[in-house]
């Protein structure tokens, strides 16, 4: 078992990004990383800066952490992943999509990609640490693991579907929830150290911190409403599509739920944007990707145990999603 009290030694140790706004007295967080030569955002048409994860997930896996910088302020940024800011020390204070939210000690805010968000100034003894996570890692690890519409489900359905719904967020003002505080610890520690079965563990732990989440009435959130909100059927849908797609067709997933093929086809286009093949055909690559990042298969093999049987197809699938052949991504994860 790790020793907690290495995160707090970590919390307090200077940054190279902190030792320089001490050192020359700025404050913004932008300036002190291009002067350190930290590119970690690209600036889009309005000129708002984006954080990309290609920077934060260099390696592919698809979730990781940093600290937040201390004595500095954060400008108005957003990003292509998610990120879940929990305050270990302190208090922070973040305005996101012009609303202010001032995050207690043992508090955390989930936010979705591309909100619009600044963070201010925090001073020596405010600890505060980010879990960032990319869409994959939300798409392949939690969304299967949920099978009832509640909160995070309604959130997690929005963010991988709903693309022009980006901008939600959850904020839990939680007051040092211990269980609460118990996960995140074990998540960090995890990534810290990564060591074999690591992902296992840490993904074991998200599913129990988004649980306890779900459970949680004191919740302040801006997420989609009205028509662009998913019914419980279509949260319902998506999880027995996640369970059964391996040798699910349309007919098949329309009578589990008494729909028509046409009905349920309709259902997933308007609140997907995606047909009910694309989802089927996204969930077998996910799975050809998990087996030749974990196991040394042939790829041939692992294609068909994932439900391909024509190569040509498959290596043309791949990489449309991946940017890469299936052996460029075994090498590369």
């Amino acid at each position: 078992m790790y020793d907690p009290d290495e995160l707090i030694q970590e919390f307090k140790t200077y940054t190279p990004l902190e030792k320089a706004a001490l050192e020359y007295g700025e404050t913004d967080s932008s300036l002190i990383a291009e002067q350190l030569g930290i590119i970690d955002y690209q600036l889009d048409q309005s000129m708002r800066k984006t954080l990309s994860k290609e920077y934060y997930f260099p390696t592919g896996n698809g979730i990781t952490y940093s600290k937040h910088p201390r004595f500095v302020y954060c400008p108005v940024h957003r990003h292509d992943f998610f990120e879940l800011t929990y305050v270990w020390q302190g208090n922070v204070r973040q305005t996101v999509n012009n609303s202010t939210i001032d995050i207690g000690e043992g508090s955390l805010l989930l936010l979705d990609t591309n909100v619009r968000h600044s963070l201010e100034r925090v001073d020596e003894n405010t600890f505060a640490v980010n879990i960032m996570m990319t869409k994959e890692y939300f798409h392949e690890t939690l969304m299967k693991q949920f099978s009832c519409s509640n909160r995070i489900t309604e959130f997690i359905f929005s963010a991988l579907y709903r693309h022009s719904l980006s901008g939600n967020y959850l904020y839990f003002p939680l007051e040092n929830d211990p269980e609460v505080r118990h996960c995140i610890t074990a998540v960090l520690l995890e990534l810290k150290h990564g060591e074999p079965g690591s992902g296992e563990i840490i993904s074991s732990f998200m599913t129990i911190l988004f649980s306890l989440l779900a459970r949680e009435g004191n919740c302040q959130d801006a997420g989609p409403s009205g028509s662009g909100t998913a019914p419980a059927s279509v949260v319902s849908i998506l999880d027995y599509i996640n369970r059964n797609y391996m040798d699910l067709t349309l007919e098949k997933a329309a009578e589990a739920f008494h729909f028509s093929p046409n009905y349920l086809s309709r259902l997933l286009k308007k609140y997907t944007g995606k047909t009910f093949i694309s989802i089927i055909l996204e969930l077998k690559l996910e799975h050809s990707a998990m087996l030749l990042k974990n196991t040394s298969i042939p790829i041939t093999k692992a294609a068909a145990s994932s439900g391909f049987q024509n190569m040509n197809y498959f290596y043309k699938l791949f990489k449309e999603k991946y940017g890469c052949t299936p052996k460029q991504f075994r090498i590369n994860t």
